[in-house]
């Protein structure tokens, strides 16, 4: 079976999740523009049973923005971490996964709230270099 691993950019809290995941969920919306500080917010939808920590349960804290959204982020370094809200899901941000998830974008959400800036122009510069 295969074992995924993901953390925080400090590696204070750390995660495996168990089995395949079959794409990336992108929400839109302008809660997760801010929450992210970018274009949405990029999430992994995985089973409860299949999610759990690794270490760091004291390095979270979670905001309480409005009765319906919350964010949880490592209170060290501050990476948005897995919500756990559901009861039968963990929302994973895709960015914190420590190794190549093979899959691409499978469902874009709020797409009508979509910034504006959220496109390339059309001499828009690209580079291959790679970091961290």
């Amino acid at each position: 079976m295969t074992v995924r691993t993901g953390s925080c950019l400090c590696g204070a809290r750390a995660y495996e999740i168990d089995g395949d995941i079959d794409g990336v969920w992108v929400c839109h919306c302008s809660l997760c523009r801010k929450a992210s500080g970018s274009n949405g917010n990029w999430i992994l939808i995985v089973p409860r049973d299949r999610f759990r920590w690794m270490k760091g349960e004291h390095h979270a804290v979670t905001f309480a923005l409005r009765p319906t959204y919350t964010i949880t982020r490592c209170k060290t370094c501050g990476t948005p971490l897995p919500a756990e809200l559901d009861a039968r899901n963990v929302y994973v941000t895709a960015g914190t996964l420590d190794v190549p998830l093979g899959k691409g974008v499978r469902t874009h959400l709020f797409c009508a709230s979509r910034a504006d800036w959220d496109s390339d122009e059309p001499d828009a510069r690209f580079f291959d270099e790679r970091a961290g």
